[in-house]
């Protein structure tokens, strides 16, 4: 893996730089780099209070004592980094330069953690809402049970299988328990559903890292007067942990040929100079290909070979705001704060608007400050009306907004956003707004590769 120097980036062309920048983070371009086992979790309290007392530690005049803090810092790994504070408020310098390095390095071991798939273990006999709660535990990858019936959540399925990579495993799983399962982009998660055996069974799957690899669809499209494409269709679905930003590829760098062809028998490429930028779809993305092949080829196996990169945040900071219901009732006007890294998110408004006799929406409004602005926030502006934000109900579920309005303000390194939610039964009690701050962004490729049967020429 290299690491690169963010301010000797940002006059580059193309890179996505400004958001590691302004939160303290680095970007990385990511190879193959595999590590160990992250250390095993403990509480957050625990963490929280470890990392400040460690931090108090190196103030200390001893230099042996504050030697050990920045290494057992170092040793707490990279779910430490929700815990360190902005490095504008520490002090003494020394102080900043120890933990600017510790945080480097952990930015370093999470870029490792995010190319390598969750593992995930299933033994034992469970209901499938429990396997459900388990699997989720396991990988940080979060499964929805809501569209199967109460009975078939009570269902009870026995699984016993050695530990292995999250996507092998979990689709083993989904299959054994008579289920399917599909990405919901809203919840960021992966919703287990009824087996339908009319739906069409993907071509051909490759698990690549944290990725899911799908051939969908190999069809002929007809040209007049002209041989037929032949149009490739993927579905690229990452796991549910892994927040996307971006997907990015080059049909340049797309080879498809026969299995075992020779050099320069790959088939051409209908676009040869397309490039794609595909928005995020809460962590998948759809992508079309068209090649040109033979007409006279034979039947048999034919490949494709891709590269496509993924942008995605691999640890994200939440800015939580407790108490609205105190807000709502009383009609305070207190703009509360909360600061995240380079960032501070300010709660500026909390409505209830009815929308019947019996139900109501609600619109809060946020501001978001950065401690850099400048071309790089303006040319990624966009990316802060895509981060997670969602409320919590009294009983700890998750509310997804229903939209979000254009940006309420602009200025330099600040926007304002409005978020509604709802509509929501009559009394509220949704007492925590959560605004989610990215703090380590990636560059991460995928590459693959998938045979299948060549599609008959109509």
């Amino acid at each position: 893996m290299t690491c690169r120097d963010p301010a000797m980036l940002c006059c580059v062309p193309g890179n996505l730089v400004w958001m590691g920048i302004c939160l303290g983070a680095l970007w990385f371009d990511v190879q193959h780099v595999w590590g160990q086992d992250p250390p095993a979790r403990v509480s957050p309290e625990q963490l929280g209070g470890e990392v400040n007392r460690l931090i108090r530690e190196l103030r200390s005049p001893q230099k042996l004592t504050r030697d050990r803090a920045e290494r057992m810092l170092l040793s707490l790994g990279p779910g430490a980094l929700s815990w360190f504070p902005a490095e504008n408020d520490l002090e003494p310098a020394g102080v900043r330069v120890a933990v600017a390095r510790v945080r480097q390095s952990l930015e370093q071991d999470l870029a490792n953690e995010a190319t390598r798939p969750t593992r995930l273990e299933l033994k034992g006999r469970h209901s499938i809402a429990d396997w459900a709660v388990e699997i989720t535990r396991q990988t940080a990858n979060r499964i929805l049970v809501d569209e199967l019936t109460t009975e078939e959540q009570g269902r009870q399925v026995t699984c016993r299988r050695p530990p292995g990579d999250f996507w092998p495993e979990f689709e083993t799983w989904v299959q054994l328990a008579g289920l399917a399962w599909q990405h919901d982009a809203g919840q960021v998660a992966l919703r287990l559903v009824p087996a339908d055996p009319n739906r069409p069974a993907p071509l051909q799957v490759s698990h690549v890292g944290a990725h899911r690899i799908a051939l969908e669809t190999a069809a002929w499209r007809p040209r007049d007067g002209q041989s037929p494409l032949l149009r490739l269709r993927l579905l690229v679905v990452s796991e549910p942990r892994l927040r996307h930003l971006l997907f990015q590829w080059r049909e340049v760098d797309q080879v498809v040929h026969p299995v075992g062809a020779a050099e320069g028998e790959d088939f051409p490429l209908f676009s040869p100079e397309g490039r794609f930028e595909l928005p995020p779809a809460g962590g998948h993305a759809h992508v079309q290909l068209d090649v040109i092949p033979p007409v006279s080829l034979p039947a048999g196996k034919w490949q494709w070979r891709g590269d496509l990169r993924t942008t995605v945040v691999p640890l994200n900071l939440p800015a939580r705001f407790d108490s609205l219901n105190h807000l709502v009732e009383s009609g305070s006007a207190e703009r509360l704060q909360r600061r995240r890294g380079g960032v501070l998110v300010t709660l500026e408004e909390v409505m209830l608007r009815p929308e019947t006799d019996d139900t109501q929406t609600a619109t809060i409004r946020i501001a978001v400050n950065y401690n850099r602005g400048g071309p790089e926030f303006e040319s990624h502006r966009a990316w802060l009306l895509h981060n997670d934000a969602w409320l919590e109900t009294a009983a700890g579920q998750r509310v997804t907004r229903e939209s979000i309005s254009d940006p309420t303000f602009h200025a330099n390194g600040a926007v304002g956003m409005s978020y509604r939610f709802g509509p929501f039964s009559k009394p509220w009690n949704s007492d925590t707004f959560v605004y989610s701050v990215p703090a380590l962004i990636i560059d991460l490729p995928v590459r693959f590769s998938l045979d299948f049967d060549a599609p008959p020429i109509p």
